[in-house]
Formats: structure tokens, sequence, C-alpha cells
């Protein structure tokens, strides 16, 4: 019986064209990796976890929320640097996103890409202005 199974087995092999076998192992492998490159992957996952999506305009609160939603996320997944300002900033729609085409412009990139507090400086010194902060801060203050 092991012999016919052996022998079954060879001949499967034997008439099996290796190129197909190739093609087969890598369709499997795209397959199990879900056929697309890693960023987008990374992208997909962000999304999964349904970051709030920002639209700008006056919203004290609004900002520092979004900021701290987004930076939750990428603790969670445990992001990349190089990743976490393209994928931030498609959760930018409306203003925002009109914003971001030309603010991007404006920041530095270091290692091929726009870092996450530099992002995070100019997003918040928009949207969260620094006499607002100052003013803020003298609120607290007063209630010590």
């Amino acid at each position: 019986m092991a012999s016919r199974s052996r022998g079954r087995g060879r001949e499967a092999r034997d008439t099996e064209d290796p190129m197909e076998c190739i093609a087969q192992m890598l369709e499997a492998l795209v397959h199990n990796q879900g056929g697309e490159p890693a960023e987008y992957r990374g992208l997909s996952a962000f999304t999964r976890h349904d970051p709030l999506k920002f639209e700008g305009g006056f919203n004290l609160k609004g900002s520092q929320r979004w900021v701290a939603d987004v930076e939750k996320v990428f603790n969670a997944m445990g992001c990349r640097e190089e990743h976490k300002v393209p994928y931030a900033t498609y959760l930018l729609c409306g203003e925002a996103e009109d914003w971001w085409r030309f603010a991007s412009q404006t920041l530095p990139q270091e290692d091929g890409y726009i870092q996450w507090e530099a992002f995070k400086t100019i997003f918040l010194g928009n949207y969260f202005p620094r006499d607002l902060k100052k003013q803020k801060a003298r609120e607290f203050l007063k209630l010590r």
C-alpha cells in the first residue's frame, strides 16, 4: 500500500509542470499577503481602527482630540515613523485637506519623509493657535 501511494505521488509530481507549481506557490503567497504593497496593507490596518476624520475649521478641542486619536492608533498598531504623516493626512478632508496641500510643501523632509512631530507642530499651530494656548494656560492657572 505504501508503494502504491508513493507511486501516485511521484506520478502526480512528474506530470505537473514545474513552472505551474511555481506560479501556484507565488499565487498562494500573494493571496496570503493580501496582494498589495506593505504601505497599503498598513493604511488598511490603520483605517480599520476607524480613526476620526478632520475637516478643519475653528474647533478648539477638535484638533487636539484628533491628534490624540490618531496617535492612539499609531501606538496600537506600532506604526512606523515614515508612515505616520501619510496615514494621518489621509484622514484630512475639506478645508483641512486644502490646508495640507499647501503646508506639505513648506515642511522639511528628514530621511525622505516628513516627521510626525513637525507635522503636529504646524498642524496644531494652524488649528490650535499659540495665543489661544496662552489664554487656556492663563485660565488654567486662575483655577488654582
